[in-house]
């Protein structure tokens, strides 16, 4: 099972830090899991999200 680090931890797996990305046996990468330690890692890396478009101003016009 692929796992991502949430925090720096250390055990059988090794020392790793948040953001870190590793391979554990699914026994092992469920009890990471349950105790928030870990999250299932997919291949895809996170598509970061664009921010919204800001509102256009209407441009006032001059009077002649």
């Amino acid at each position: 099972m692929k796992v991502r680090a949430l925090a720096s931890i250390s055990g059988p797996m090794g020392r790793r830090t948040a953001g870190d990305v590793f391979v554990v046996d699914a026994q092992l990468g469920d009890e990471l899991i349950a105790r928030r330690v870990v999250e299932a890692a997919t291949d895809e890396p996170a598509v970061a999200e664009e921010p919204a478009p800001k509102p256009v101003k209407a441009k006032a016009t001059a009077k002649e």
